[in-house]
This record gives structure tokens, sequence and C-alpha cells, in this order.
């Protein structure tokens, strides 16, 4: 059994009531073992608005839900099951963070293209299927509102690969109709598309490769229906 983790010290709770992180809902602690060692006590406290990630000898990242452009996730599975991920979180400044225990999957052009203008190796930190998820969520409540009115406006928004407008999808020169979507799904690391025959449509991209996931599925789910 795993020993309990203290919760926010004060330093941390100080900088928490500083950003106006709101509630504190978890820590997570760096994996052990190997040459991840060098993190050592590295924690990752999940807050109402954002997180914060302390490491030995006084490193830190602060990132709010509301300034955060982009978070990337990239899942291992083995036997179906969850091996580890890695959630990669971009402030508006362009300054990257990559934590938990796998690795984000991307090439260097890849991450310039997003807007990355310095980038952090963050700690191994562990239960990623507790917190990762809830970054994804907090990403998206925070956009969700501008994002609905970007593409109102007429505005096509970039998900990576995909883009979206008020009309429908592209994805590899290939467009489709919101009238011909039927769903989105998200499998074996993998985003699909199915048309409203049933059949694929658009091709299939990994999720590694698509900023703000659950914003995006949020929005192909909406704006399919009307």
């Amino acid at each position: 059994m795993d020993e309990p983790i203290a919760g926010p010290d004060e330093h941390v709770t100080a900088l928490a009531e500083k950003q106006r992180m709101g509630g504190w809902r978890m820590v997570a602690a760096n994996q052990k073992g190997g040459f991840r060692k060098r993190w050592g006590d590295a924690r990752l406290h999940l807050y109402e608005n954002g997180l914060i990630v302390t490491a030995p000898e006084g490193g830190e990242w602060v990132y709010r839900w509301d300034s955060t452009a982009a978070v990337l996730q990239n899942l291992r599975s083995v036997g179906g099951g969850l091996q580890d991920s890695t959630y990669t979180l971009i402030g508006a400044d362009g300054a990257a963070l990559s934590i938990g225990r796998g690795t984000h999957g991307l090439l260097r052009r890849e991450i310039d293209r997003l807007g990355v203008t310095s980038y952090s190796r963050g700690p191994y930190v562990v239960y990623e299927g507790q917190w990762g998820p809830e970054v994804q969520k907090g990403v998206a409540a925070a956009r969700w509102a501008s994002v609905l009115e970007r593409l109102r406006g007429g505005e096509t928004l970039a998900f990576g690969p995909i883009d979206v407008d008020r009309n429908g999808l592209s994805m590899k020169n290939e467009t489709e109709s919101w009238s011909r979507i039927k769903e989105i799904s998200t499998r074996d690391g993998r985003v699909s598309f199915t048309g409203s025959d049933g059949r694929g449509v658009l091709g299939v991209v990994g999720i590694y490769h698509v900023p703000n996931l659950y914003l995006l599925l949020a929005l192909v789910r909406q704006l399919k229906t009307g």
C-alpha cells in the first residue's frame, strides 16, 4: 500500500492563493526508482482552477486553466489497460511542461508549430488516470465560451491536424460538413470520425497530435447536432 502523501505546504498554499487557484483537489508524487530519482520529492498539486508542480531545489511551475493555451496527452496501454501517460501543458507565453511517466511523442518541429518558446521535462508524476483528465476538463471549460464565439464569428480553429469551423471538419485535405458527421471517437490512442452512413471519414490521427482533445470532443458533439 502506498504511503499517504502530505498536502500542500505553506509555500504552495500561499502560491495557490496568490494565483487564485481555488479549492485544492489532490496531490500526486514522482515515480520512485531508476533515473527518475533526480526528481525526488517532486509533487503535483491539482486545484479547481489549475495546477502547481514543485520539484527539489526550488523548481516550480504554475498553470491556471484560463491561461493555458493547450494541453496534449500521450497514452500508452498494455493489454487494454493504461500503462503510463504524459500531459504537456503550454502556457499563453509559450512555456511548455511535460509531466507523467511517458513521453509526449512529438517531434521538435511539431512542438515548435504549437507556439512553444521554452520546454521543460517535468517530473514523472504517477496516478495520471486521476489528475490527467481533470487537466483536460479544466482547460476545456475555461476556453469553451471564447472558442464558440470565435467559431460563430467565422474563424477556423486548428486542433493539430484537425481544422474546425462552423461548417464542418477538415483533415488531410478532406472536408466533411457537420450534417455528415455522426460521431467522434477515441480508442487505442487514436481519434477517428464516423460519417452519417456509418463509415469512417477523414482518416485517423494519434491522440498525442491533438491539442485540447476534450475541447475538440465537446465541440464536435455539440456542432454535429446543430
